[in-house]
């Protein structure tokens, strides 16, 4: 079973509207921006990381560079591989720059712009949680669990996570309570909490509303961006496809009729230059029915996808480009601010199996 992971894009400035060819009028002055109607276009770069999926990606604004760390290659009949590379790209190719990075798949990860550091919390061992950072150079052991004295509640490693430009730190959504190092906590762990990490500390946050813990499922499906265009944060889960809100302070549901259809392992960005959401494939899923207190979560799992849908603010669309990557779920994707693209890297194309190509999508190149 593929693991599920959490693709996350910070905000990247105001948005600066890319106009195409639906959105141009007869009427209107002449636009400077491009009139080609945006489309996936597939690079060819001479080297580029090996398959995989679930890995670390974001783009690193102080490097101008997308980066993509760690991952998996999907359960096959060798088994899986849980990758330490890291590997950035500035749009003209693939890079490996370290071989130490923190062995991860699926966990919460993404761009603090105040630290100008790729932050991820991981489980390195039974017993203990860290928080990393990558600062364009060299992978740290930021915070850590067992560190001498440290006695406050911290989150777990599993949901999503993004930055929030207004407190200048990274807001983490989980499914579960967390855990509080100095006493056995007494929440029941289908109950979901919100935290914020400024760089070297933790801290819970107390809204009056909290997304159910369910939105994502068991394979914990949930994508998180920051929508710069209305100054809150996304939250949205796969498998149920319900959409919640943060706007600094507490979270509020969303109402999302005729969206993307039910799946799990989607890749969602911000596209500052369209001023837009954009979530790509996943693998389908049937028959969706989220955990109770008197039954199991269950649904049926199918084919994988390559839809392309948009967050408009207040409701989806789907886009048609002319051209579309072959489908997967679970793929690394970010928003390049210096090209204006969106980066697409492999991605799982079944169960056993992943895939190393690495697409654009903006106007054709």
């Amino acid at each position: 079973m593929v693991v599920a992971a959490a693709v996350l894009l910070t905000g990247g400035g105001p948005a600066t509207a890319r106009l195409t060819s639906a959105a141009a009028s007869s009427s209107s002055p002449k636009p400077t921006a491009s009139t080609t109607a945006d489309t996936w276009s597939e690079l060819h770069p001479a080297t580029a990381p090996l398959p995989r999926d679930s890995a670390v990606v974001a783009y690193d604004d102080a490097t101008q560079t997308v980066v993509v760390s760690g991952g998996e290659a999907s359960c096959g009949p060798i088994g899986r591989d849980v990758y330490t590379d890291t590997w950035t790209s500035d749009g003209s190719g693939w890079k490996q720059v370290s071989t130490d990075a923190p062995g991860v798949f699926g966990v919460p990860n993404a761009y603090d712009d105040a630290t100008g550091t790729v932050d991820l919390i991981w489980v390195p061992s039974c017993g203990s949680l860290d928080t990393s950072q990558w600062n364009g150079q060299t992978w740290t052991d930021t915070w850590a669990e067992t560190a001498p004295g440290y006695d406050q509640p911290v989150p777990d490693s599993d949901g999503a996570m993004a930055y929030d430009p207004a407190t200048k730190t990274l807001v983490l959504w989980s499914p579960s309570p967390g855990y509080n190092l100095d006493a056995a906590s007494s929440a029941p762990m289908n109950q979901s909490s919100t935290w914020s990490w400024d760089g070297s500390t933790w801290q819970q946050l107390s809204p009056d509303t909290s997304p159910p813990s369910s939105i994502g499922g068991q394979t914990l499906d949930v994508q998180m961006v920051y929508d710069s265009a209305t100054g809150q944060m996304l939250l949205y889960g796969d498998p149920s496809q319900t959409m919640w809100a943060w706007d600094g302070s507490d979270w509020s549901p969303i109402s999302t009729m005729g969206g993307p259809s039910a799946r799990v392992g989607a890749s969602m960005v911000y596209d500052s230059a369209l001023g837009e959401a954009l979530l790509f494939g996943g693998a389908a899923v049937s028959g969706f029915t989220p955990a109770s207190a008197s039954q199991v979560e269950s649904f049926t799992m199918g084919a994988p996808l390559n839809d392309l849908w948009a967050w408009t603010g207040n409701a989806w669309k789907q886009l048609h480009p002319a051209i579309s990557p072959p489908a997967r779920f679970y793929a690394q994707m970010a928003y390049d601010a210096a090209s204006g693209q969106v980066v697409l890297f492999g991605g799982a194309v079944n169960n056993t199996a992943d895939i190393a190509d690495t697409w654009v999508y903006g106007p054709p190149t």
